[in-house]
């Protein structure tokens, strides 16, 4: 199916999905054995001697699965027993490659669910039922990649007590982050900040860790950032002279480096953090994002292993996307790499968009582009009223992915079946 998912639009077509599983045939006895390592069970049944069964070994037989797609691996759970138990092994899963799956919608008052990108029963439970027993109320402040960073209150609790939890849903394994303590550098006195607005940055190439970056309201030169191999807070220092904070909610992780988009009126940049939240570089937006300050209608996203950038002008809703094809280039040159007027990917009309037009006038996005996907150049776009959709800005195809009026925001998510390291 194409990555857009769902049925195509009168502009596309639904596409085949690869990988299709091996077709199930009955087979005689002249016919050789299937593909997977026989167990007991198929020994105690055959007729023919065990000599003349032929089967891959098993070592070539898991390297191969483990290079298929997590969807693959669901897909041929439904050959056989044999096939099921194979393609459930956590050394075959843990290993087997991921890409975008789907995303977590927000609903009318705060409900959740998760959308798979190819439809059918979601791959996650929303609702985190592994965090249940513990916690009544869970809100998902952020979706980094594979992990996610909620919001929790336990049963009973007040209303202003608590928890900030990490945790992958494919796993349910999850963690508490600790209150924001350390001793003071210069007197060696113990010193304690409120945990309000922490984000989650998690590195793929080594699912098991992920850092914690928390900007304080007490201090601007001081980012606490929380580690997974010491599972304590350390204060990264530097940003006094700066005059913008430490991050943004619009970031990318990529060449494991933390990218933050900054909109601010005198200059429009991308600040590149390490994971001990030292500052290495400063990348400068392209043109074409120079005076944008509206937010909501510009971000950044990695497709292709490549950095991206995107605006949408708020005034006719023109979109851009460019791509830095050279990261390490001394001078930073951006590729444009594809325009569309969004409103008629929508279908609108001239009086639909004139109807429109003092609806905006508060400030607040009409249209937003709110994912890149990571392997295809398809962007995910919404209208916040009806309809998200996905674009493919090779083919010009359109997928409608949602048309009800219950979106509220999407977290796209890539699972990730890795063991979640602790402190």
């Amino acid at each position: 199916m194409p990555p857009g998912g769902g049925e195509a639009s009168q502009h596309g077509r639904t596409g085949k999905e690869q990988s299709d599983p091996p077709e199930i045939r009955r087979r005689d006895d002249s016919r050789p054995a299937p593909p997977f390592p026989v167990v007991a069970s198929q020994k105690r049944r055959q007729t023919q001697p065990a000599s003349e069964v032929v089967s891959v070994p098993e070592g070539p037989l898991v390297e191969i699965l483990a290079r298929l797609p997590y969807r693959s691996l669901c897909r041929f759970k439904c050959v056989s027993k044999q096939w099921r138990v194979l393609c459930s092994d956590p050394s075959i899963v843990k290993r087997a490659t991921q890409t975008l799956s789907g995303f977590f919608q927000y609903g009318p008052a705060g409900s959740l669910r998760f959308s798979n990108l190819s439809g059918g029963r979601p791959l996650v439970d929303a609702s985190l039922p592994f965090l249940r027993p513990r916690y009544q109320r869970i809100n998902i402040e952020q979706c980094s990649t594979s992990l996610l960073l909620c919001k929790c209150w336990k049963l009973e609790s007040e209303k202003d007590k608590f928890d900030f939890i990490v945790c992958n849903p494919m796993t349910q394994q999850w963690t508490v982050l600790p209150p924001i303590e350390w001793l003071d550098q210069d007197n060696g006195e113990p010193e304690s900040f409120e945990l309000s607005y922490p984000f989650l940055v998690f590195d793929p190439s080594v699912p098991s860790r992920f850092v914690v970056f928390a900007p304080l309201w007490e201090s601007i030169d001081v980012v606490p950032i929380y580690s997974w191999e010491t599972g304590q807070w350390t204060p990264s220092r530097g940003w006094g002279h700066r005059r913008h904070g430490a991050v943004s909610a619009e970031c990318v992780f990529l060449n494991g480096m933390i990218h933050f988009l900054h909109l601010l009126f005198h200059g429009t940049f991308i600040t590149i953090l390490d994971l001990e939240g030292e500052v290495c570089r400063k990348i400068t937006c392209p043109d074409g994002m120079q005076g944008a300050t509206t937010p909501g209608y510009g971000s950044v996203g990695c497709s292709q292993g490549l950095l991206h950038a995107w605006y949408m002008d708020p005034h006719d809703y023109q979109l851009s996307v460019w791509v830095l094809k050279d990261y390490y280039a001394t001078e930073e040159e951006w590729t444009l790499k594809h325009t569309v007027d969004v409103p008629k990917l929508f279908e609108e009309t001239e009086s639909d968009q004139e109807e429109d037009y003092h609806r905006q006038e508060d400030g607040s996005c009409k249209y937003q582009m709110f994912a890149i996907h990571p392997e295809y150049n398809v962007i995910f776009i919404t209208d916040w009223k009806l309809v998200s959709l996905s674009y493919d800005m090779d083919s010009g195809r359109v997928h409608p992915m949602c048309t009800s009026a219950d979106f509220f925001g999407a977290l796209p998510f890539i699972p990730c079946f890795a063991d979640l390291a602790h402190g």
